[in-house]
């Protein structure tokens, strides 16, 4: 079948208009968060001073993020709020249309639109992908490539398909390795499927890794070439968890229970539906039958491979965010099942539910503690007199403090940056922050004390409760 079904050339004007809606919702979000600050939540804050365009970065991620903040900031002209932002909305309006494509090629525009609406039932992909996360934002666009070019090689023609797989393997090889816990089980149930194995047997299908070499592998064999820096966060998945109470020695049961946990905290909703109310199987056409059947292999196979994996390796602790990828063909299948029974139902709730994301983000500066809302700005413009010259390095056991306050002290027109920034140049003098109070900041090795200072402002929301830090200004010694 070389020709996309009916269903997917149905309404052309009416996926213009679903379109158009996913791309004004996400300006939405871009917009209430440029309004909230100027400056950085946690995951976004990484990234001060290390956009300098490198293969390997710390904290074990590839590049890809860093290149696009970077391309951002210049585009910006500096402005870290913007740039941020920018990467972040593209990356989310790229998932939901790839995915409201993919499932309106199988079963048409409700289709197209219920699968989307089911993604706000997945808080990692509605709520915390619009204000907190970063690289799993990108692996989880790729991610949802990966479906929309197997959907299409079912649907359309291969040569495209092939290209949208490479692609999107590619990006996310650059964004996070778990894509790859997406990819292998989704390549192994292809080969046991007679409808997959005929797909494949194209010369386009060499375009796949022809892609991924190319664009991957300089990023990928410069990794595992600096193995201290590119495997640093695995030590995260052996932390004392909060199921160390059921951990036995050498095997993993805590993690399985994570696991567990996990699956059901990012998509308990959405499985719970179609296990309840998805039962009355639509009537598909072929296309769309072996996408179905292979989109559930994938994640049957992918959590389970990842289950015997964490048990038999003694991992202890999964986050939801390890999940993302493996997680967004469900979506997809899901809409199959659940179209014939009260899809609008559904569209309608989860409309909703997107709408209190940029009201719940507001909420977060308004009401809690957070960095959208903490006094950057007074508190550099009460340090700034105590440090002397033009330039200044700052350095901070937090890295979001050390950030923040830089980008403060650019905003006050001072020459200031990080201290993990290989690429700034000298500066005489530094500045050592730590939050709260206590004892004077040591100076970071190489400087000598000047000053020590303990600073107080108000946070910038309904609350205003007192935010402290200490700083310790000094040169070298």
């Amino acid at each position: 079948m070389d020709n996309p079904p009916a269903a997917g050339r149905a309404t052309p004007a009416g996926a213009w208009c679903a379109a158009a809606a996913i791309l004004l919702y996400v300006a939405l979000l871009m917009g209430v968060r440029l309004g909230l600050s100027p400056f950085l939540e946690i995951d976004e804050a990484q990234f001060v001073g290390a956009v300098d365009l490198r293969l390997v970065y710390a904290n074990s991620h590839p590049p890809l993020y860093n290149w696009l903040v970077r391309g951002a900031l210049e585009l910006s002209g500096g402005h870290w709020a913007i740039a941020v932002t920018a990467v972040k909305g593209v990356l989310l309006a790229a998932t939901y249309l790839l995915v409201f494509d993919a499932a309106r090629r199988l079963g048409g525009l409700t289709t197209g639109l219920l699968a989307v609406a089911l993604m706000a039932f997945m808080p990692q992909i509605s709520w915390m992908s619009a204000h907190t996360l970063a690289h799993s934002v990108l692996v989880m666009a790729a991610a949802a490539g990966v479906v929309n070019g197997v959907v299409r090689l079912a649907t359309g023609p291969r040569w495209s398909a092939f290209v949208i797989i490479g692609l999107a393997t590619a990006v996310g090889a650059l964004a996070k390795a778990n894509i790859f816990i997406l990819v292998i089980p989704m390549a192994l149930a292809m080969l046991t499927d007679r409808f997959w194995t005929q797909r494949l047997a194209s010369l386009w299908a060499m375009a796949v890794p022809l892609i991924v070499g190319v664009l991957a592998g300089p990023a990928v064999w410069a990794m595992s070439q600096a193995l201290q820096s590119s495997t640093e966060r695995i030590e995260k998945l052996y932390r004392v968890g909060p199921f160390a109470p059921f951990d036995v020695p050498v095997l993993g049961l805590d993690g399985l229970i994570s696991l567990a946990v996990a699956f059901i905290a990012s998509a308990g909703i959405v499985a719970a539906l179609t296990l309840c109310y998805g039962r009355r199987t639509p009537a598909l056409d072929e296309a769309a039958g072996a996408v179905r059947r292979l989109l559930w292999r994938t994640l049957a196979l992918a959590l389970g491979l990842s289950a015997a994996a964490i048990f038999a390796t003694d991992i202890s602790s999964v986050h939801e965010r390890y999940l993302t990828p493996v997680l967004m063909p469900l979506p997809v299948v899901a809409a199959l099942h659940l179209a014939p029974w009260r899809p609008w139902r559904i569209i309608g709730v989860a409309a909703a539910i997107f709408l209190a994301v940029p009201i719940g983000m507001s909420a977060m500066k308004a009401f809690d503690n957070h960095r959208f809302a903490r006094p950057y700005d007074v508190l550099a413009a009460v340090i700034l007199p105590h440090v002397p010259g033009d330039r200044v390095s700052i350095a901070a056991g937090r890295e979001s403090l050390a950030a923040n306050m830089a980008i403060a002290f650019q905003r006050a027109g001072r020459q200031a940056w990080v201290e993990k920034d290989r690429h700034a140049p000298m500066t005489p003098h530094g500045l050592d922050l730590e939050p709260g109070e206590g004892d004077p900041v040591p100076p970071r090795p190489g400087f000598c004390a000047l000053e020590s200072l303990t600073v107080t402002a108000p946070m910038q929301n309904q609350m205003g409760r007192p935010m402290t830090v200490r700083a310790t200004v000094s040169e070298r010694c």
